[in-house]
């Protein structure tokens, strides 16, 4: 896969990442196929780094890795991630492979982890044009539901003591990480630890859905939801308090784990608004301006395969994990377990006659992309 529009890059990770819905939607195998080279390299042993590598190659469609070690490092990002995306895929298929012949690497990523995720070091996040930031709340979130991952690998390769382990350490940090993101007040989850003021969008809690985990409580959930509305500008809620603009990927995956149907329908409600504003004539751009409704840059990229995160059969409808005697669950859909509650409004027919109108853009623009990718 290529970056497209920003630097040129191989098989990004953390544009894969955002794209999965897609590949869960479609077919997961084309998903399996994005992973395995990143597998087959890494495991070779010639990227120095003990964490995840950023992407296979500077410049497309040149995959010849980054044995220097110095590719884009997103650690915590990518860890996350490869974690994140192997079990998916698992969940989705059933097949085993990957887990199997590359668990060592996984648990490598995960130990990364287990030093890393609860107080992240300054690093770039995914959203690398934002700049760096130290104990990013956001990404604190993609590293322990990573950690989790591990735990459920580890189950599910019949490892239960290191399962426990993981699902204990886990479980630790969300409960540490609820202390250490929460704004004075308790009105929403901050940007970064310490800093009252500032918020963002927490669109990481979406792999917590699409796992069946839901570690993190429902209560951060409701708090998020309630929170979004106040900081709603002309054409949507901005990435957080840095900037003013905002990525439909993210805002697509925060209308998928919303608890509020109105706070889901605003949240598509804003794309449209975006898309129908008359003020952009560029390829869809998944990067805008909230007040303005101007693109930033970004357009044509494989990202919007984000937007099938509210397609039904991406997210499953129960949650799963592993129960106290060990036997191991997987999302897929068919289990009993707790449920998703989503609060409905008062049935305004506008608002969902808007969300349908920016499903059906969005399916539009998301062909476009596809055709304009497969060209390349």
């Amino acid at each position: 896969m290529k970056e497209i529009s920003s630097n040129g890059n191989t098989n990004t990770v953390d544009v894969i990442f955002p794209a999965w819905p897609l590949f869960l939607y479609l077919n997961p195998s084309l998903g399996r196929d994005l992973l395995l080279p990143h597998f087959k390299y890494q495991s070779t042993g010639q990227y120095p780094n003990t964490f995840a590598i950023h992407d296979l190659g500077a410049h497309y469609p040149n995959a010849i890795g980054h044995n220097d070690g110095k590719d884009e490092h997103m650690p915590l990002e990518e860890c996350g991630n490869m974690l994140i995306m192997t079990l998916s895929h698992y969940q989705k298929t059933g097949d085993k492979s990957i887990l199997s012949t590359y668990y060592n690497l996984l648990d490598q990523w995960t130990q990364y982890l287990v030093d890393e995720a609860l107080i992240p070091a300054n690093q770039i996040s995914t959203d690398d044009f934002a700049g760096p930031l130290v104990n990013q709340t956001n990404l604190a979130i993609k590293g322990i539901i990573g950690i989790r991952v591990m735990a459920e690998i580890a189950c599910i390769m019949g490892n239960h003591a290191q399962s426990e382990n993981y699902t204990s350490i886990a479980y630790s940090y969300v409960n540490q990480w609820a202390g250490l993101a929460t704004a004075t007040g308790g009105q929403h989850l901050t940007l970064n630890y310490g800093n009252s003021s500032s918020w963002g969008l927490s669109y990481n809690l979406y792999a917590d859905r699409l796992l069946g985990f839901n570690m993190f409580p429902q209560a951060i959930y409701q708090m998020q939801d309630a929170w979004y509305p106040s900081v709603l500008q002309t054409f949507g809620v901005p990435l957080d308090t840095r900037h003013t603009y905002t990525k439909t990927d993210w805002v697509i995956w925060m209308a998928a784990i919303a608890t509020r149907s109105t706070t889901r329908d605003m949240f598509i409600g804003s794309i449209y608004n975006f898309i129908a504003n008359g003020k952009n004539d560029v390829p869809f751009s998944d990067w805008y301006d909230t007040i303005t409704g101007a693109h930033q840059g970004f357009r044509a990229r494989p990202v919007v395969g984000g937007h099938l995160a509210l397609m039904k059969g991406v997210l499953p409808t129960v949650s799963g994990g592993t129960n106290a005697s060990g036997t191991c669950f997987t999302a897929s859909g068919t289990l009993t377990g707790e449920t998703q509650v989503i609060e409905t409004g008062n049935g305004n027919a506008a608002a969902h006659t808007r969300v349908l109108q920016a499903n059906a853009w969005l399916i539009v623009m998301l062909t476009s992309i596809l055709l304009h990718w497969t060209i390349l």
